[in-house]
């Protein structure tokens, strides 16, 4: 697929994008097992789209160390999954979850692309709903917005030691760029890894991407953060590295192909499969139910090889998650 997409088609296909209404909210984002995290989509220097990243911090009990979106569990169950996200962001990262506060304190505004991506199940047995939002310069016309790129006199990005150890941004289209036959930019990852792994019997498939440390590409109102990381750097050809992967990566993945309208309304089954796992899990499963984790699903968050979905879900349902597992993954293993 060749793409020559602009920033502003690309939110518009993100806007457009709706997912079916089946599977039951009730049963994809349990009440007692509710998380969300922020897409925060912005345009860089080159007028290309790119997305914002946190590095958790190494004191963190989960995750510690991963790349990840800004984000976090529920305080409660009342809260959705949009206050979530802002809630989190304003934690850990320092984007005001007041838009007044935004606009009168950093002359920006925050508009919301879609809440209509699927919800996507973490490896501590949490429902991920993601919230994908567009920022932007309050002055900007409506022709500016999606061409200009954002700059600040006074950046709201922040640290927080206590969770957070770095910020940085990278292209949406890195993500995808694979699947398009003229990968024009080069994208800015060093180096690229794909391949499957088994969890609980079922295969998935997993993406690295990294990132220097140093990125030519970044925008200077985040390479002026500092970075409190640089003790746990992984290195490519002696290059310190951040690297994007697991459910970070899965879910830019699946924004990108939206994006670059490759997924559309007609053809959702190429993101069900997350969707599909929490339902059966919730319904069949008899998981995901209380706070507390099963006894199996704390076995299979220490990766016990004993255990499988297939202990706890139907046959029946474990071939149709093999089928829609299997149309997600449309690449090969490949190593650049």
């Amino acid at each position: 697929m060749t793409s020559n997409f602009t920033p502003l088609q690309h939110i518009t296909n993100l806007l457009k994008f709706r997912m079916p209404s089946w599977p039951p909210r009730s049963s994809t984002w349990p009440v007692h097992r509710r998380s969300a995290v922020l897409v925060l989509l912005f345009i860089g220097t080159r007028g290309e789209l790119r997305v914002l990243l946190t590095k958790r911090s190494r004191g963190l009990s989960s995750f510690s160390g991963h790349v990840s979106l800004p984000g976090g569990k529920a305080d409660n169950e009342s809260e959705t999954f949009e206050e979530i996200a802002r809630r989190e962001a304003e934690e850990e990262i320092g984007l005001p979850l007041n838009n007044e506060v935004l606009l009168k304190t950093y002359g920006l505004k925050l508009d919301n692309i879609s809440s209509e991506l699927p919800h996507y199940l973490s490896h501590t047995f949490l429902s991920v709903k993601p919230l994908v939002c567009f920022l932007y310069s309050a002055q900007s016309t409506e022709e500016e917005k999606f061409v200009k790129p954002l700059s600040m006199s006074k950046a709201f990005t922040k640290l927080n030691p206590g969770e957070t150890s770095s910020v940085f941004s990278i292209p949406l289209r890195d993500m995808i760029v694979h699947k398009l036959s003229d990968p024009k930019p080069k994208p800015e990852y060093l180096s690229c890894k794909e391949y499957q792994y088994t969890w609980g019997g079922l295969k998935w498939p997993v993406r690295h991407h990294y990132y220097a440390n140093d990125n030519d590409g970044e925008v200077p109102w985040l390479s002026n953060v500092g970075d409190l990381s640089s003790d746990d750097d992984i290195t490519v050809e002696e290059t310190p590295c951040k690297d994007v992967w697991g459910l970070t990566a899965t879910i830019l993945y699946d924004v990108g192909i939206i994006a670059e309208g490759m997924v559309t309304c007609e053809n959702t089954q190429a993101l069900f499969a997350h969707e599909l796992l929490i339902y059966g899990l919730y319904e069949f499963g008899g998981q995901l139910r209380e706070a507390k984790r099963s006894e199996w699903e704390a076995g299979m968050i220490k990766n016990k090889l004993s255990l499988k979905y297939s202990d706890v879900l139907p046959e029946f349902f474990i071939t149709k998650l093999k089928s829609c597992i299997d149309d997600s993954q449309t690449y090969k293993h490949t190593d650049s």
